[in-house]
């Protein structure tokens, strides 16, 4: 999964916890991402939420955490091993649109250009894309229940890590929006 330089994330599940399958363009199973359910502890010391993301296999590879924020929403993405920080997205106030500081390892100068809400946009580095993220429609039904599929364009000769943190930066985004939808209704 982290070395393909396309993959579609499906979103499977909405209701109760989210899901996301992970596929090639080809429909062929790379991973799956899902909420998990944090224990007391966790919620306290570190997230309201998190999304875990497995290969096909059943790895644990990385996990997306939506910490508890008072004033700027932001999500960790992290590498399970060796464990690591990969990205730190934060959101920026904006009457309209969108804006976030975006930090991931590897890549100085990190901007996510376009229309988030619209769920296209691309992320660069230093005024370079390093990722285009498309989203696809699927049918009324799947927009009528929020379902969201995207597919995602890496620019070639990325490492596994910057794989990893780009795809948990799609899925803190999807997060975000969700959260913000959720926020407005």
């Amino acid at each position: 999964m982290l070395r393909e330089n396309e993959v579609i994330i499906r979103q499977t599940k909405i209701f109760g916890r989210n899901e996301f399958a992970i596929e090639a363009p080809t429909g062929q199973p790379l991973g799956t991402a899902r909420q998990t359910k944090l224990n007391m502890k966790d919620v306290l010391s570190r997230a309201s939420r998190q999304v875990d993301v497995f290969d096909a296999g059943g790895t644990h590879l990385i996990s997306i955490e939506d910490p508890i924020d008072l004033i700027r929403d932001s999500y960790t993405v992290r590498l399970v091993t060796p464990a690591m920080e990969l990205a730190r997205l934060t959101s920026r106030f904006k009457l309209m649109g969108s804006k976030f500081d975006l930090d991931i390892a590897g890549f100085p100068e990190v901007q996510v250009e376009g229309k988030v809400f619209n769920r296209n946009y691309t992320l660069t580095s230093q005024g370079r894309p390093i990722a285009h993220v498309v989203a696809e429609y699927k049918g009324f039904g799947r927009e009528l229940t929020g379902k969201s599929d995207y597919r995602v364009q890496f620019e070639p000769e990325l490492s596994e890590r910057q794989h990893a943190a780009i795809l948990g930066v799609v899925i803190a985004i999807d997060m975000w929006r969700v959260k913000r939808r959720q926020q407005s209704s």
